[in-house]
């Protein structure tokens, strides 16, 4: 690899933004992105039977400030990665593409543990599940829940805890109604949210955008989603959604084949 010139094309889904650098010495500008020089290198992708082993490490230098952004928000933001290099003629070839499946440092350098784009092919859809509860993630396929249509904005006022946010406009909803549901960032990064009750707001985990937010000083603006318990009843009642409901509620509670009389 390292008589070949690369270029590393990094798109960050939420935000739009990409990051573009080379492996060589000199500045590259390709498709209209400029990628700059950096300390960046990659692992060999094998050709093999099973599609994982086309699965790449990156690597890059602990200052590099994507893959420090990266490294703070935990993987939470869809990454994907295109690399391109050069050929014996100038023209660049795409060579390898996939995302960002999971980071951490090194010793000397931050790893990014990337998916090969063609692991996809290789999934099997998800059966229904036969349950009571709705099988749909909410917002999700299946549910066809438009998350717009149930937004609620809202401003941080205080935070608590470090990821307890004091928001007066969740004030107005009865208890629970945004547990299990989302809080949304600047940038659109999305935390699932653990507890509501009053004006005080829980999430599962810290984002980077919000963690920034804090630092910067409240307040700053947030959308509240409420959240869904999967039953029938929240389901028509809070959503008007039952035609849509993944659940089968009306499941035997005795086992008709287990050798007992149902009557």
């Amino acid at each position: 690899m390292a008589t070949k010139t690369e270029l590393y094309r990094f798109s960050e889904q939420a935000s739009g933004t990409i990051w573009a650098f080379t492996d060589g010495n000199e500045q590259v500008t390709y498709n209209g992105d400029v990628y700059t020089p950096a300390s960046i290198g990659r692992s060999d992708a094998e050709v093999k039977n099973e599609i994982a082993k086309s699965n790449i490490d990156v690597q890059m230098s602990l200052n590099n400030e994507a893959g420090l952004r990266w490294l703070a928000d935990n993987g939470e933001k869809i990454v994907s990665l295109t690399i391109f290099e050069r050929d014996k003629g100038g023209a660049f070839n795409v060579v390898w593409k996939g995302r960002l499946a999971s980071i951490a440092p090194g010793t000397t350098s931050i790893v990014l543990k990337m998916e090969s784009i063609f692991t996809s092919l290789r999934r099997p859809g998800l059966r229904a599940r036969y349950q009571r509860g709705c099988r749909h993630a909410l917002y999700g396929r299946g549910c066809y829940v438009n998350p717009e249509d149930f937004a609620v904005e809202g401003s941080v006022a205080a935070v608590a805890a470090v990821k307890t946010f004091t928001v007066e406009a969740a004030a107005a909803y009865i208890d629970g109604y945004f547990t299990g549901g989302m809080l949304k960032a600047s940038d659109g990064t999305l935390s699932y949210i653990i507890y509501h009750a009053g004006n005080q707001i829980t999430i599962q985990r810290l984002s980077y955008v919000l963690s920034q937010a804090i630092e910067a000083g409240v307040p700053f603006d947030v959308v509240l989603y409420p959240g869904c318990d999967h039953t029938r009843q929240t389901c028509n009642d809070k959503f008007n959604n039952l035609l849509n409901n993944g659940g089968f509620d009306f499941i035997p509670t005795k086992n008709p084949l287990g050798g007992s009389s149902i009557v």
